[in-house]
């Protein structure tokens, strides 16, 4: 597969369905449209390259672009951290406009924090929670691995108390224009997916699994200027790191890169324009600290999950997602649960709870000591595995596929 297509520019373009005519322009803002409510249809594989070769005039496409519904948006709550007064002003205003709570929080940790979101959180309204502020501005959980530090908002989503997750939690630093926009962003129906992968054709699990969730995938084997329109339109981007060691992406705060080669840089996500809110999934090591790559994104318009922390492999099969505590059984937990619930932040949700019931005793011990101020650190790459995912934008995205999807991930294998 070729990087680069010298001489085509990247215009708004999709392949919709290989079999059914291409989508027209069509622009709409309606408060109560689900533009994400998708039927099931077949996806492909590097078609959307192939569209290029077609005259000009049948390569001016666009997609429906459309705010998210007033009625879902009431259903968040808003923690809004200390951020400075002018930004908080602003994001006040933005919350009366769409008619969500929004709440200051000045708390010094993370289970003051948690104290505050469970005063003001109703249960019978509500949906998830979105916090605007890095983990400074609103504390996340520390938690430690090895010696390295790192942190989690996997604990603030303990509403009830019970010691699990059960409401769906994002998070969104940064200025004030991009604290406000992910409040209430523009979401796209262009049924494209892009996948980073270092080794393309290795490997293809992945693919055929957002196939077969009715995605059109693209897979790029790195960043190239020619790639900035097609990321732009695409609903979901797959940062994949299996294979050898020495060949997979691995993560840095500040890029996705192979021990010799560059595969996306902080530079060269703040150049791409996402015009619908897509959802970037990065499976390599410690990209969601609070660093250039995520904040990048962010500006740009993109929600992101990710881990402020290693990410492990397994090393044996696995016959359920739900017992693979290791980067795959989260990427394809993530994956299978994509056509089973409506809202992303509900699919972190459910991936974070089922791996968490599947832990094996010692891990749950690790967890409950951290949750109960006994400590930070993690010794077991598993419990590690279960609770260092962090969700950047707002948790009542829509899902980028619709119910009627049709995967299911079958055994984890050993993919390294």
């Amino acid at each position: 597969m070729t990087t680069s297509r010298p001489g085509l520019s990247w215009t708004v373009l999709a392949v919709l369905n290989m079999r059914e005519t291409l989508l027209s322009v069509l622009m709409v803002n309606l408060d109560t449209m689900n533009i994400i409510s998708k039927a099931r249809r077949p996806g492909s594989v590097n078609e959307v390259y192939k569209m290029m070769s077609m005259p000009k005039k049948h390569r001016q496409l666009s997609f429906p672009v459309a705010r998210l519904p007033r009625d879902l948006l009431s259903q968040m709550l808003v923690v809004c951290g200390k951020i400075g007064s002018e930004s908080i002003d602003l994001c006040r205003a933005k919350a009366k406009e769409i008619g969500v709570i929004l709440i200051e929080c000045r708390d010094s940790s993370w289970q003051l924090t948690l104290k505050s979101i469970r005063k003001h959180f109703d249960t019978g309204r509500h949906k998830g929670v979105l916090l605007l502020g890095g983990s400074k501005e609103i504390p996340s959980t520390n938690i430690m691995y090895q010696g390295t530090p790192g942190y989690t908002d996997w604990f603030l989503q303990d509403v009830d108390g019970d010691g699990s997750p059960d409401v769906p939690v994002g998070r969104v630093f940064g200025d004030s224009a991009t604290l406000t926009y992910h409040m209430d962003p523009f979401i796209i129906d262009s049924n494209i997916a892009v996948v980073f992968d270092s080794q393309p054709g290795r490997s293809n699990r992945h693919v055929d699994a957002l196939v077969k969730l009715g995605f059109d995938v693209e897979v790029l084997p790195r960043y190239e200027p020619d790639h900035s329109k097609l990321l732009g339109v695409s609903e979901f981007i797959l940062q994949f790191s299996d294979g050898l060691y020495s060949s997979r992406i691995h993560g840095t705060p500040d890029m996705w890169a192979t021990h010799n080669s560059l595969i996306l840089s902080h530079e060269q996500a703040a150049s791409i324009k996402f015009e619908g809110y897509p959802v970037v999934y990065s499976e390599a090591c410690s990209t969601a600290r609070e660093g250039a790559l995520v904040k990048a994104f962010l500006s740009r318009g993109a929600a992101y999950i990710g881990s402020t922390l290693d990410t492990m492999n397994n090393t044996r099969p696995f016959d359920d997602w739900r017992d693979c505590a290791y980067a795959d059984g989260y990427k394809f937990g993530f994956m299978d649960l994509l056509d089973s619930n409506g809202l992303i932040g509900q699919v972190k949700l459910g991936v974070d709870r089922a791996i968490f019931e599947h832990l094996g005793t010692a891990e749950t011990a690790e967890i409950e000591a951290i949750r109960t101020g006994r400590g930070t650190e993690l010794k077991s790459e598993k419990a590690l595995s279960a609770i260092e995912w962090v969700m950047y934008g707002n948790p009542l995205r829509r899902t980028t596929v619709g119910p009627n999807a049709d995967f299911k991930p079958g055994r984890i294998i050993v993919d390294t």
